[in-house]
């Protein structure tokens, strides 16, 4: 087990240790709400495609079959049903992948919409006996297959590598890049007993080796239906965890560079019997699961789920150089609140949902900094925000990097327009500030050439600068030529390219902050 997770901590991949909201479970209130889209039969395998919501059902001819004892040619077959933006279930439901899965049970799905592909799962062989059994949770050999998507329908890619006759695989969940997938298995020499969860990341087109999630994940029960919820949280079923309520309950882990953490069980969406298949829309307001609880339309039925939450901030102030937290600093908010630090340099407050912000700070022998965030299509919890300040005073330079021009020229390029951008930005977050913008050339020319050079090199920056709703009073441009050398590269020195270069800058320097 200690090679399986050192194995795991290598693989996964750095998006999925990337900063994320990992509150978000632990921030709202879940309310449970029956849909329309259930038969007397079994439904199950929600995921969202698109603008729709993916499941797995039979259809009414089926069902008929399976009342009247017929179990021959009776396929669980995919549906969907269309969303709107925010993940609510809209009238009508249409077949999927009928020609693809003809002959076969198909479902779960997942689907990446950056690389339009589609992984199904399929049974591996035809006509099991599924009278009064549940496929998703019944003894059937499974494979998963990936499709793409084709005009208005969907063409066969190819196999998964993992795919045999000896074993199941399938439930896949695909990450948002495409780069990493998830998926159920009851492969006999990696697994720790009944079906286990399985991680493999695609490098150069093809897919490493499938890892076991270890032991914090799976046990000698059955782990099943994954699915990754914004790229840090795995969100599974289990009957073998010590915490569950009973059969197949709802769980979630977070991840971290160390693994996976201790799986939490959600008790406000599990019963007594199976719950599993959840899926949350990327808008975070609302999900959809399965459940075999008492008071549903058939065996197992798929639920909605409504998150409701609140927002809140927690913004620090710190020093740009040494990070140490700033105590005592106000900061101002776009919404006319202002609030000052506590000694961990912290503002904390609460945010309205589907609101921009932005946050300035104001503390006096400071370089002011500003920055936007918003609670717009975010999930609901914690909203982190930093803010790098750096001590200044009169008289202070500041080399302007990535400034770029033509040999002989002194029109302003695009590329160095982002960083004038930046002086721009500076200048409106402070603005009792002068500046002078000084241009400067390396020791090669004239010394009269290099001095107008350099001028009309500053003007065109301060012309720009100015363009930008800085108001010309503020700045002032002054040109250098070769007066103030940063190294020995004067004239009649032999000095290499990059010397040169060094000495060719531009720097903005504070006049004033009255």
């Amino acid at each position: 087990m200690k090679r399986t997770l050192l194995l795991l901590m290598g693989l996964l991949p750095m998006y999925l240790l990337g900063q994320t909201n990992q509150e978000f479970l632990e921030n709202v209130t879940i309310k449970v709400e029956k849909t329309q889209i259930n038969t007397a039969a079994s439904d199950f395998g929600p995921a969202f495609v698109e603008n729709q919501l993916w499941f797995s059902a039979f259809d009414n001819a089926e069902i008929n079959k399976l009342q009247q004892g017929e179990t021959e040619n009776v396929f669980y077959n995919i549906f969907a049903s269309p969303v709107d933006s925010k993940g609510h279930l809209q009238s009508g439901k249409q077949g999927k992948l009928n020609e693809i899965s003809a002959g076969y049970h198909a479902g779960p799905v997942s689907y990446c919409q950056q690389t339009g592909e589609l992984y199904v799962t399929l049974s591996n062989f035809e006509n099991p006996d599924v009278k009064n059994v549940v496929f998703q949770k019944a003894n059937i050999p499974l494979k998963i297959i990936v499709l793409k998507k084709s005009g208005s329908g969907w063409s066969y890619v190819s196999d998964l590598p993992f795919n045999s006759s000896k074993y199941s695989v399938g439930h896949p969940a695909i990450s948002v890049t495409g780069d990493t997938l998830i998926f159920a298995s009851d492969i006999p020499e990696k697994g720790n007993g009944g079906t286990d969860l399985y991680m493999t990341v695609r490098e150069n087109g093809e897919w490493g080796e499938m890892v076991n999630l270890g032991e914090k994940i799976n046990t000698s029960g059955n782990e099943m239906f994954p699915f990754l919820h914004e790229g840090k949280r795995l969100i599974f079923a289990s009957n073998g965890l010590s915490s569950g309520q009973g059969n197949l309950d709802i769980y979630y882990a977070n991840m971290s560079g160390a693994g996976f953490k201790t799986p939490e069980n959600l008790r406000e969406l599990n019963s007594p019997e199976d719950d599993f298949g959840l899926v949350i829309h990327p808008e975070g307001e609302v999900g959809y699961l399965v459940s075999q609880k008492s008071g549903g339309e058939g065996d197992d039925d798929i639920y909605k789920v409504i998150f409701e939450g609140e927002y809140d901030l927690r913004l620090l102030v710190q020093d740009a150089n040494t990070r140490d937290p700033i105590g005592n600093v106000k900061v101002n908010f776009n919404d006319n609140t202002s609030l000052y630090t506590n000694n961990q340099g912290i503002i904390t407050r609460d945010l309205d949902g589907d609101t921009e912000y932005s946050a300035i700070t104001e503390h006096e022998g400071y370089q002011n900094e500003s920055k936007s965030f918003s609670t717009k299509n975010k999930p609901y919890g914690t909203v982190e925000v930093v803010l790098n300040i750096e001590k200044v005073e009169v008289g202070q330079k500041f080399v302007m990097e990535n400034i770029y021009y033509d040999f002989d020229k002194w029109d302003i390029l695009p590329e160095s327009e982002v960083e004038l951008d930046k002086l721009v930005k500076i200048m409106k977050d402070n603005p009792s500030w002068e500046v002078e913008l000084g241009s400067h050339t390396d020791c090669r020319g004239s010394d009269a050439y290099n001095e107008e050079l350099s001028q009309k090199r500053s003007d065109s920056a301060v012309n720009y600068i100015v363009s930008q709703g800085i108001s010309r009073d503020r700045i002032t441009a002054k040109g250098y030529g070769e007066t103030q050398l940063v190294n020995e590269c004067d004239d009649g020195v032999d000095c290499t390219e990059e010397q040169h270069r060094k000495n060719r800058r531009t720097e903005f320097k504070i006049l004033g902050m009255d």
